[in-house]
C-alpha cells in the first residue's frame, strides 16, 4: 500500500514539535500531551495530560481571590463605621433589634425581679398582699446594660396576680444577691424589711406606705447610740427581735416594741423571767419525732401559755423523751420519767397546760399553717411515703372536729399562711396558692418573679 508522508501533529495544540517515546507513541513538546498512532495509520489516538504545575495559571487565580477577599473586607469596614457614626442616643435600657424589625410587631417591654424576696402580708382590712423587695431589670435589657441597682418594693394581689404598685424602696443603689433581703411580719402586724444586714424598713399595714426605722432605733435605744454594724432578724420563736452587732462590737438582741437590748448570752435567762402583766393565750404545734421513743406517733398539741406584747419568749418544743430530773450524764439504769416536754422547757416557754388536740390521728411531715378564733389550718402527708402530696385540713379550733380535708399537689407548705373571709392562702416551695371556702384552688401566684409592665 502506498503511503503519504505527513507531519505528525499534536492532536491537542497542533504543534509539530513532538518527541518519540517508543514506536508509534509520541509526546508533544509544547503542551505535554501524549498520543499514539493506529497500526493502519488512519486514526491518531491521544491522551490529554495537562501539566500539573503552571505558575502563570496559579498566579492569575491568586490575584482574583485576593481581589474578592479585599472587596468583602472593605464592605464590612464601611458598614461598621457607618453604624457607629449614625448611631442614635439609646434609651435607659439597651434593646436588641433584628434586621426585619420594621416588618414585625415590637415585643412589649416587661420588668422582672432580680434576687427578690417575698412575704405574705395582710393590711388593716385583712386583704392579702404579696410583697416583693429586690432589684428590677428590663426584660429587653441585655446582660447588665444600664443597670441602676435600685432596690424596689412591690405589692401584688395574690388572688388575681396583678401588680398593685412597684416603687423604689431606698435611694442608695445596692446590688443584691440571693440572701441580701429578709422580710418578716412582727407582732404589730406590720412588715419589716432588712437589706444587706444594714438597712431596716417598715411597711405600714394601715396606709401601705414604707419608711426607714433604723434611725429611730439608734436614737431611742442607748445601747445602739454608737450605731449598728450588722442586723438580722432573731429566730422567730424568740419573739419580735433583731440580732444586732453595734459599732462597739457588742452582740445584742434588741426588742423594738419595748425598746430593750439584751446581751445575747443573757437571753436564755430573760425568757424565764416573769412577765409584768401577762395574758393567757392558746397555741398549737406538732410534736417532734422522738429519739428516745421512736414508736410514738406525732401529735397535734394544744397548749396555753403566758404572753405579753413585745417581750422575749421561747416557743415550746414537744417530743417524748426521758427526764432524769436534772442536768448531767445519765444511763438507762438511772431513774427517769417519760415526758412529752421537760420541766425547764415549760418554764422557758411559760406553758401552763397542754393536751393532745386530735388523739388517735396519724400525721406525717405536718405543719400548723394558720389559725383564727374559729378555725385551725394544718397541712400533712397521710402516709410516710416521700413522694406523697400534702393534704390541707381545716379543724374546729374548739373541738378539733374536721371541717374540711383538701387534697393538693403540693410537696411542701410553710407556716406563714392566712385564713381569709373568702377562703385561705398558703405558700408552697416558691409560689402562693389561693383557695376559696369550698377548697377549690382559684389562683397560683408566682412568688419569686412575677412580671409587670410599669414602674409605679
Amino acid at each position: 500500500m502506498a503511503k503519504n508522508i505527513k507531519a505528525i501533529k499534536c492532536p491537542h495544540c497542533g504543534s509539530i514539535k513532538v518527541s518519540t517515546i517508543r514506536p508509534d507513541y509520541y509526546k508533544c513538546d509544547s503542551c505535554g500531551t501524549e498520543f499514539f498512532l493506529d497500526s493502519d495509520d488512519i486514526n491518531i489516538n491521544h491522551n490529554y495530560n495537562y501539566p500539573r504545575n503552571n505558575p502563570e495559571q496559579y498566579k492569575a487565580i491568586r490575584i482574583v481571590l485576593f481581589a474578592v477577599v479585599g472587596f468583602i473586607a472593605l464592605m464590612f469596614i464601611i458598614s461598621v463605621l457607618s453604624s457607629i457614626f449614625s448611631k442614635k442616643p439609646t434609651n435607659t435600657y439597651s434593646t436588641y433589634s433584628s434586621s426585619n424589625a420594621a416588618s414585625e410587631p415590637e415585643e412589649a417591654v416587661t420588668f422582672e425581679w432580680n434576687y427578690a424576696s417575698n412575704e405574705l402580708f395582710l393590711d388593716k382590712n385583712n386583704t392579702p398582699h404579696i410583697v416583693l423587695v429586690g432589684n428590677v431589670r428590663n426584660s429587653k435589657a441585655r446582660f447588665d446594660d444600664n443597670k441602676d441597682n435600685k432596690v424596689y418594693i412591690g405589692l401584688f394581689d395574690p388572688k388575681t396576680g396583678k401588680k398593685e404598685w412597684v416603687k423604689p424602696l431606698m435611694d442608695t443603689p445596692v446590688e443584691l444577691s440571693s440572701s441580701d433581703v429578709k422580710l418578716r411580719v412582727l407582732e404589730d402586724q406590720n412588715l419589716y424589711i432588712i437589706v444587706k444586714s444594714k438597712y431596716i424598713y417598715q411597711l405600714d399595714k394601715s396606709v401601705l406606705t414604707f419608711k426607714s426605722v433604723l434611725e429611730d432605733y439608734v436614737k431611742e435605744a442607748p445601747s445602739l447610740s454608737s450605731g449598728i454594724a450588722k442586723v438580722e432578724f432573731k429566730y422567730e420563736n424568740y419573739g419580735s427581735a433583731y440580732q444586732i452587732v453595734n459599732n462597739e462590737g457588742q452582740n445584742l438582741v434588741f426588742y423594738p416594741f419595748i425598746n430593750k437590748s439584751i446581751p445575747d448570752k443573757q437571753l436564755y435567762d430573760e425568757t424565764k423571767k416573769k412577765l409584768p402583766s401577762p395574758q393567757l393565750k392558746t397555741g398549737f404545734v406538732f410534736s417532734g419525732k422522738s429519739t428516745d421513743y421512736p414508736e410514738e406517733k406525732i401529735q397535734l398539741i394544744q397548749y396555753t401559755y403566758q404572753y405579753q406584747y413585745g417581750y422575749p419568749k421561747d416557743d415550746p418544743r414537744f417530743s417524748w423523751s426521758k427526764d432524769f430530773g436534772g442536768s448531767g450524764i445519765f444511763t438507762d439504769r438511772d431513774p427517769y420519767k417519760k415526758v412529752l416536754i421537760n420541766r425547764w422547757q415549760l418554764d422557758r416557754s411559760r406553758v401552763t397546760g397542754f393536751k393532745d388536740f386530735t388523739p388517735g390521728r396519724l400525721y406525717f411531715q405536718p405543719e400548723v399553717v394558720a389559725q383564727n378564733d374559729k378555725t385551725l389550718l394544718i397541712a400533712y402527708k397521710p402516709t410516710p411515703a416521700e413522694d406523697d402530696p400534702l393534704q390541707i385540713q381545716l379543724l374546729d379550733i374548739s373541738t378539733g372536729a374536721i371541717q374540711k380535708t383538701i387534697t393538693t399537689d403540693l410537696k411542701s407548705i410553710y407556716k406563714n399562711g392566712y385564713l381569709l373571709n373568702d377562703g385561705f392562702i398558703v405558700k408552697g416551695s416558691s409560689d402562693y396558692y389561693y383557695f376559696d371556702n369550698s377548697g377549690k384552688q382559684i389562683n397560683k401566684f408566682e412568688g419569686y418573679n412575677p412580671k409587670f409592665d410599669t414602674l409605679n
